[in-house]
């Protein structure tokens, strides 16, 4: 909460700024304080002209966001005070898609901050630079809304079910938490795991790394975002059995407008205090079929963002499965920060979504810090599946090492990766490794591959490299040369080339339902497998 008689009246008042006054002996300065500031905005407004309408604009959004609360925390925000908010934003698909999706309760303080960062931003384009490869057409073509909330009761999450996280599973259906479907009875008494709004925990870390290193599509998750998943693990402890976050999209929206899509804005905060450990399993889909299904590809917009933190000699585990429709739009943020000796692993495979973005990035701010980083990519027909990753090092005898596989298997499907590693100069005798393999099986299949590796410390050990080919005629020659046919040799060659990433995975019951989703996608794109 700030000081009001710090602020130094208007000039000095960020966009999107609150003031919270808890009514004791400085309750009238604070109102006070507040009114001035209002006053001074409205009459900024006035003068004016009208060649400065939009700055006029910003001024009376500042007016009338300067408010006083009887308290902090989690509170809900009337929809007409979304409506206000919404005015603010310059970008008219970012405003309608808030006006749609963002109205009722909210998450107090992320909604502030991602109105604030949502004021002047716009939608990316592919001239933006990150967005170079990536066309954002099939969501910015939609209109986002927000989705029915009674279609929940109908889903069934039995087909999503590891044997080694029957008790520690959170089950997230169009971001919204299902307890009747989860189960959190194994979870140890010390370690935390529920939902923000059940009001028995609070977490720092929520939201700071994502206002600090996110864009566009990170604050409309925060604007958008009902409620968090959050994890707290305690000093020393250990999360016995794997927990299991079940996201699930039903694709039903509460608007039948034509181009109505239904959207769901899930946030889950893991902190993992000084020597503790954790095993998570994210997994993403289509609540009504499999993946492969072509006749239930469904579209919709999935927009999560994930903030993880591990203090000193902590550890993480991290496996995602994204196996969402084909007709979806599937967007992520994962934003990792590491203390001193800690260790990030994350294991990604990822075959669904007619679009699909994953922004992952990671910051070493401690020494001898580990990071492991190994996803499989599978587009097919229509797909356009992205990676966009960055790891900073700043300290010393810190090591990363990032593997990067994609199978493209149609004509008009699309990877993407665009993975950047920054050693910095107070970084020495650190060690990176980069690699991105990537593999075209037919003609006209594209991939778009950028690695890129920033040195500046110079007592390093740092090498990158890309490869992007078919089948090598040599492979193929060697393995039919042992009597095989020349459909068993290809099959044999395409489904070990991902067999690097899938076998990080945990768990025998998850590694044959990656299996099968990566055998149906491949069938459907005319890609058999015979073994």
């Amino acid at each position: 909460t700030p000081d009001v008689n710090t602020l130094g009246g208007p000039d000095f008042l960020p966009v999107g700024s609150t003031i919270v006054c808890n009514m004791s002996a400085c309750a009238m300065r604070a109102v006070q304080a507040s009114v001035a500031a209002a006053a001074g905005a409205d009459r900024r407004c006035q003068k004016m002209s009208q060649k400065n309408g939009a700055a006029a604009a910003t001024w009376r959004g500042r007016a009338a966001r300067v408010r006083t609360s009887g308290g902090g925390g989690r509170a809900a925000t009337a929809e007409g005070a979304a409506a206000v908010e919404t005015s603010t934003v310059e970008d008219k698909w970012i405003s309608g898609s808030l006006e749609r999706c963002a109205a009722g309760a909210g998450i107090e303080r992320l909604r502030e901050a991602g109105y604030t960062q949502l004021a002047q931003a716009r939608m990316p384009t592919r001239r933006n630079e990150e967005f170079r490869f990536t066309d954002l057409a099939p969501l910015i073509a939609a209109s986002p809304v927000a989705a029915d909330p009674a279609a929940a009761a109908a889903v069934d999450a039995a087909a999503w079910t590891l044997q080694a996280a029957d008790a520690t599973r959170v089950v997230l259906i169009d971001g919204v938490f299902c307890a009747d479907k989860s189960n959190l009875s194994g979870v140890g008494e010390d370690i935390q795991v529920g939902m923000l709004s059940a009001g028995a925990m609070s977490c720092a870390a929520l939201g700071v790394q994502s206002a600090r290193r996110g864009g566009v599509l990170a604050g409309l998750n925060a604007a958008m975002a009902t409620d968090a998943v959050v994890v707290n693990v305690p000093v020393g402890a250990r999360l016995a059995a794997p927990l299991h976050i079940v996201q699930l999209s039903t694709a039903a929206a509460a608007s039948t407008a034509p181009g109505a899509m239904a959207t769901s804005a899930p946030r889950v905060v893991i902190v993992l205090a000084e020597g503790a450990e954790a095993d998570v399993v994210e997994e993403f889909a289509f609540a009504g079929g499999a993946v492969a299904d072509p006749v239930a590809d469904p579209a919709y917009w999935h927009n999560g963002v994930c903030e993880i933190v591990l203090e000193k000699d902590a550890t993480v585990t991290h496996t995602m499965v994204q196996a969402q429709s084909r007709g979806a739009v599937h967007t992520r943020a994962t934003y990792v920060s590491q203390a001193e000796g800690s260790s990030y692993a994350l294991a990604e495979v990822s075959l669904g979504g007619q679009l699909g973005r994953h922004d992952l990035v990671v910051e070493q701010v401690g020494a001898r810090t580990v990071t492991e980083l190994a996803c499989f990519v599978l587009a097919g027909e229509g797909q356009c599946l992205d990676l966009h990753s960055k790891v900073t090092l700043d300290h010393e005898e810190g090591k990363t090492n990032q593997i990067h596989k994609c199978i493209v298997s149609a004509a008009t499907g699309r990877g993407v990766f665009d993975g950047n590693v920054q050693v910095n100069k107070l970084a020495q005798r650190t060690a990176a490794g980069q690699i991105s393999r990537n593999l075209l099986l037919v003609p006209k299949a594209t991939v778009n591959v950028k690695p890129n590796l920033q040195i500046v410390a110079d007592d390093v050990v740092c090498t990158h490299g890309c490869t992007v080919s078919d089948l090598e005629e040599e492979e193929l020659f060697y393995i039919q040369s042992r009597g095989l046919s020349p459909a068993i040799a290809r099959s044999l060659l395409v489904a070990g080339f991902g067999l690097e990433i899938v076998s990080k995975v945990r768990g025998k019951d998850l590694k044959e339902r990656i299996a099968a989703l990566i055998r149906a996608s491949l069938d459907r794109d005319n890609v058999k497998l015979t073994v």
